[in-house]
């Protein structure tokens, strides 16, 4: 799933990644940090796109959501002991700010604006992943795209993702997705073009999970 735009991630605390932090940028395929890793930095993405997921050992891995830019990721740096609990790597060529728990704590100690700004954002990632959570149970393949669909309305209408990364973070084949998202666009719902889904009718897309949704 994919972030496109978290719209709680204040100018202030964009400005104290950009000043106090380390910029990076990360090639197509570039570890950023693995699971079980000491968790110290978090990251602002400033453009490009992340893939999170767990491998397995047998050797597959599993994603559970793609994050773009202006979004911030890596907030287990904050749990106790502070060791990852994902994979990520970088999708396309990657630019972040990496700052540390720590610097971050003691720029917020000097600004309540920038406290709420933190607790906002993360809040509301919260919420998403939630939501996430909750739309891989829906029975049905239709039910599962479209909340997935809406909810990443809900941050941007146009959806930068293709049809086999929607496939491989609903569990659904690539054919069954583009097969659902093709019946969506007859329905005048969405329209699909290349890694690119513009959202045309959010109403009627939420009516077809109906009242099983929560945002």
């Amino acid at each position: 799933m994919n972030t496109a735009d978290f719209r709680t991630v204040t100018a202030n605390l964009i400005n104290v990644f950009k000043q106090y932090g380390r910029e990076e940028r990360y090639t197509n395929g570039q570890i950023i940090f693995i699971r079980n890793e000491e968790a110290k930095n978090l990251y602002f993405i400033q453009s490009g796109l992340i893939r999170v997921y767990l491998p397995y050992t047998d050797g597959t891995e599993r994603t559970l959501c793609y994050f773009s830019g202006n979004t911030i990721i890596g907030e287990d740096a904050f749990t106790c002991p502070s060791l990852r609990i994902v994979c990520t790597n970088s999708l396309f060529n990657t630019h972040v700010y990496k700052l540390s728990a720590d610097e971050l704590i003691r720029q917020a100690m000097q600004s309540k604006e920038l406290i709420r700004g933190i607790l906002s954002f993360f809040m509301h990632k919260i919420t998403l992943l939630h939501s996430w959570i909750f739309y891989a149970q829906f029975p049905k393949n239709e039910e599962k795209l479209a909340c997935l669909l809406y909810t990443l309305s809900l941050s941007e209408p146009a959806i930068q993702l293709s049809h086999h990364q929607l496939a491989s973070v609903t569990g659904m084949s690539r054919i069954t997705t583009t097969r659902i998202l093709n019946s969506f666009a007859r329905k005048g719902l969405i329209s699909v073009r290349y890694k690119k889904i513009e959202i045309l009718d959010r109403k009627n897309l939420r009516y077809i999970f109906k009242d099983k949704g929560f945002y």
